[in-house]
């Protein structure tokens, strides 16, 4: 059985107010051909289709099209289950139509699908996040945990009296014992799989995915994933990856897209696992072709940035502009470089430390953060403590959620 394992498509998600709609619909494409030109038989999809859980109709309208061709009229098999950027409710909302074209949807741990026809396949719901089907002579059974949300702590995991200490303590144990159940599932001669939207310990995270963490708590070390499952198919983390100490059993597919600047040193990717009863998973690597690179530019003077803007003026890309200079940037330029870049997101100035530049002169460029640490440290002569520092991250990732979301409700309007 071939089954093709994918997350994260973030469908609506801006860049610096910009949307990607266009770029999403292209990858997605690409997406769909690698799924017909390998003849996968099931699509699992592992979270965060959408990036907020109030998608434009656009973003809506985009992935009910691109499940639609996956699931080649019910002839192929796609499940999906929620990330903490979806909202279960309006994912489950579709079932009725979903269920005619072989897509299965799970919105929670707690949601149980019906048995019965779901496109040309017969699947058995066994419990909560549980279903078996056969196809080609083989069974499969698939666990299925979308993104555990505090809410679902509550209900799923944790009894009223527990302290926030303890059930921070307890999370992987409580997640193993989740998973264990409902591996009790699994059998000797069938395919095992497991699909979840959670981080685990030792990945390595871009920047673009936020989760609920005290320390390592919320982390979830491999040895919680039951031993029999031969495949887990993860989301959450934007860099595709296999998970420490689990021998490429345990994966993350990554997002089809870069979201940032930082994610754009790996290349975007699919994997396509080959399985078959009592038998390791077999895993091969596709990889989709970016039609909008994000880069970022280092000019030493403003000529020189204008230069290089108008020499990629036709060249597809999202553009960071940064750009040494011992005077600050006037409207007028900010215009001029536009005019010929219509995709510059950022123009950074990087001054000099000294005010009158000469030879030998550094420049440097600073985060907000690290100007706040700067700043702290000159008026206390000591660095912030570290709750402060935390919440002032808070704050910052907050502001730049917030600023997405009103650009999207721009956009809507």
């Amino acid at each position: 059985m071939k089954i093709l394992h994918t997350a994260d498509w973030h469908i609506g998600k801006l860049l610096e107010g910009k949307s990607r709609l266009e770029e999403q619909r292209i990858v997605l494409e690409q997406f769909v051909s690698i799924a017909d030109e390998t003849e996968a038989d099931v699509i699992c999809i592992a979270g965060d289709v959408f990036d907020n859980g109030h998608p434009s109709a656009g973003a809506e309208m985009l992935l009910y099209h691109t499940l639609k061709e996956l699931s080649r009229q019910g002839q192929r098999l796609v499940v999906l289950i929620a990330g903490n950027h979806d909202q279960p409710s309006r994912l489950e909302a579709i079932v009725p139509l979903a269920r005619e074209h072989g897509i299965i949807i799970y919105g929670t741990p707690k949601t149980k699908i019906p048995s019965g026809k779901y496109g040309n396949f017969e699947i058995e719901s066994l419990e909560e996040g549980v279903f078996s089907f056969s196809h080609k002579g083989e069974k499969a059974v698939f666990v299925c945990v979308p993104y555990v949300s505090e809410k679902t702590l509550n209900e799923v995991l944790y009894r009223e009296e527990d302290s926030d200490e303890k059930r921070a303590a307890d999370y992987a144990a409580k997640i193993g014992e989740l998973f264990q159940k409902k591996a009790s599932r699994y059998e000797y001669n069938t395919i095992n799989i497991l699909m979840s939207h959670v981080f685990t310990l030792g990945c390595k995270k871009d920047g673009s995915e936020q989760g609920i963490m005290l320390g390592n708590s919320y982390l979830l070390p491999p040895e919680v994933f039951p031993p029999k499952a031969q495949y887990v198919a993860l989301g959450h983390v934007h860099r595709p990856q296999k998970v420490v100490g689990s021998h490429g059993r345990i994966r993350y597919s990554g997002s089809p897209l870069p979201y940032r600047l930082q994610e754009t040193v790996i290349a975007k990717q699919c994997s396509l696992v080959t399985l078959h009863p009592q038998k390791e998973a077999v895993v091969e690597d596709f990889y989709f072709d970016n039609p909008k690179p994000i880069e970022k530019w280092i000019c030493k003077s403003y000529d020189e940035a204008l230069k290089k803007c108008e020499e990629n003026q036709n060249r597809p890309c999202y553009v960071y502009l940064q750009i040494y200079t011992d005077t600050y940037i006037r409207e007028e330029q900010l215009k001029e470089l536009k005019s010929r870049k219509e995709d510059i997101l950022e123009v950074i100035p990087v001054f000099p430390e000294t005010e009158t530049p000469k030879k030998g002169t550094v420049f440097t460029e600073k985060s907000f953060l690290e100007l706040f640490l700067d700043y702290y440290q000159k008026k206390k002569g000591v660095l912030p403590e570290e709750e402060i520092v935390e919440t002032l991250q808070e704050i910052l990732i907050k502001e730049d959620e917030n600023e997405a979301d009103f650009h999207e409700n721009e956009g809507i309007k």
